[in-house]
């Protein structure tokens, strides 16, 4: 029996993909031209900002090489008496000087005097670390820019040579007050359209509150050669607008989109859940008859080899004539219990089956069907333990369901034995319940398809399991009888330790209702 066309693997698969594969690519294509329309545009603000950054860097670093270039022409190196009056000139000129420094080249100061305790964070910042400084070049004027461990220290620094040449190292220092106060002046236009801000690279503020830098809009920039251990940032004044109305075109955008592909691949998801249902189950159907052909076909084939000897008279020997009536009887009985199965099953199924329910001793219940079992139990080399007590209190149920949910359970047990074949059968009373419980030691269940064992026709994925003949109705049966008498069925098993099936039905004066 084969499945239907329409229902070819292959061909739904390639359909599903194939529409799936359309879907997203132009939902990706559409996106992508939204979102590129809208990257072009920040990146176009972006750049506008990042030109009027750089263009106002410029001008601060052009005016303080400008000053460089005054404060050199200033300063005669020759005249060392008039140094304090060049430095009280410098210092009144809008220069941005606070104090002109004239040194060795070792560090040693020439002029003026250790005097003043401000002049503490000159000696820390410049005079200790002079060998660090770039004195290679005399007449060339280079800055150092401190952290602000050492309050931002900044100057101007420059090796001239006397006549005698002796080189002087001149150190032009500027505050840090007055190093913002000079950067403020060229930063008002620019804060006319943007929120400036300069900071250290640990991003402490500087001049105003760092910017965040998670803005999109965010611009930042370093004093290339003179504040260089400052940054310019910036950001438009109006982002809030730009990205609150970016924000809401893209998710509006994004709803739409997800919300046509959610709607596509929930039907194709239907599609494919409906269609590979119906080909398991058609394939259940087909693995199902083949498995009850075969069950049926092996009784039957031994009860015509069996029954065909008999009749021939080629058996003289009364006892072998007997073994061989038993041998037809106990295949009869095993072809009779599948096919009572096969009609419990579908009388289940469709709820046609009469509940003839009576009051019941659940132990002396498994104690009869037991004695029926018994023979092949122990022929096929089992050990039975039994634990029924007799005393349990009686119940309203239908007798010959429960003993057609314990054949299956025990028939379970059977089939797929292990190494120890032990079957232990258990009746007691738990919390208002009786409990009919199988145990065994066979080959176990693994834990992710203990839930669907119960499923019909489902049979394990165990190469012991597939390849042993079975119906894969049983347990499905055993769950119907527990729910027809308001129970459960329960298993605790291991792979390769074993299994116990539980069968677990409520004590009841009265049977349940529909």
């Amino acid at each position: 029996m084969q499945a239907p066309a329409h229902y070819n693997k292959a061909i739904v698969t390639a359909a599903i993909g194939a529409v799936a594969l359309s879907t997203v690519t132009l939902s990706y294509l559409s996106y992508r031209y939204t979102i590129g329309r809208a990257n072009l545009v920040e990146a176009t603000l972006v750049q506008n900002s990042n030109t009027l950054i750089e263009q106002t860097i410029k001008r601060i670093e052009q005016k303080i090489l400008d000053n460089d270039s005054t404060l050199y022409n200033m300063v005669d190196v020759n005249e060392s008496s008039e140094w304090p009056a060049v430095t009280e000139a410098i210092k009144k000129a809008d220069l941005n000087i606070d104090q002109v420094w004239f040194l060795q080249p070792n560090g040693r100061l020439l002029s003026p005097s250790w005097t003043s305790d401000t002049r503490h964070l000159f000696k820390r910042s410049f005079v200790d670390k002079v060998r660090e400084l770039n004195l290679a070049h005399p007449d060339e004027t280079n800055h150092l820019h401190r952290e602000k461990s050492d309050n931002y220290f900044f100057a101007t620094y420059v090796i001239k040579e006397d006549r005698n040449g002796e080189p002087i190292l001149i150190c032009f220092q500027m505050s840090f007050e007055r190093s913002i106060a000079f950067v403020s002046k060229y930063l008002k236009e620019l804060e006319k359209t943007h929120y400036v801000s300069i900071v250290d690279f640990e991003n402490n503020g500087v001049y105003s509150a760092p910017v965040p830098r998670s803005n999109k809009y965010f611009c930042e920039r370093r004093f290339p050669s003179t504040f260089y251990k400052w940054l310019l940032q910036a950001v438009p004044r109006n982002y809030t607008e730009l990205e609150r109305d970016e924000r809401n075109q893209r998710r509006l955008f994004f709803f739409l989109i997800v919300l046509s592909m959610f709607l596509t691949f929930l039907s194709l998801a239907v599609i494919y859940v409906g269609t590979r249902r119906e080909r398991q189950l058609v394939q259940l159907k087909e693995d199902f008859i083949a498995n009850v052909s075969h069950e049926l076909k092996t009784p039957l084939s031994l009860i015509r080899m069996f029954s065909e000897i008999l009749v021939s008279g080629r058996v003289k020997d009364e006892r072998t004539r007997s073994e061989y009536f038993g041998i037809i009887h106990n295949e009869s009985d095993r072809m009779s219990r599948l096919i009572s199965n096969l009609l419990d099953f579908a009388s289940l199924e469709r709820g046609t089956r009469r509940k003839n329910f009576e009051v019941t001793n659940v132990s002396r219940l498994v104690a009869r069907e037991l004695e029926t079992y018994r023979y092949r139990i122990e022929s096929e080399g089992f050990t039975l333990m039994t634990d029924l007590r007799d005393a349990l209190p009686e119940t309203l149920a239908d007798p010959t369901a429960l003993g057609l949910a314990f054949f299956n359970l025990l028939d379970n047990s059977l089939k797929y034995p292990g190494e120890r074949k032990e079957i232990r059968v258990r009746v007691e009373q738990s919390n208002g319940f009786i409990d009919l419980a199988v145990s065994d030691r066979g080959l176990g269940i693994p834990m992710s398809e203990q839930a669907e064992i119960f499923e019909k026709f489902y049979r394990g994925s165990s190469p012991a399991v597939q390849k042993t003949r079975g119906s894969g109705i049983g347990l499905a049966i055993t769950k119907q009888v527990a729910e027809m008498h308001g129970g459960e069925v329960r298993v605790e098993s291991e792979p390769g330790q074993g299994s116990t099936f539980t069968l677990r039905i409520p004590i009841r004066q009265r049977p349940l209702e529909g």
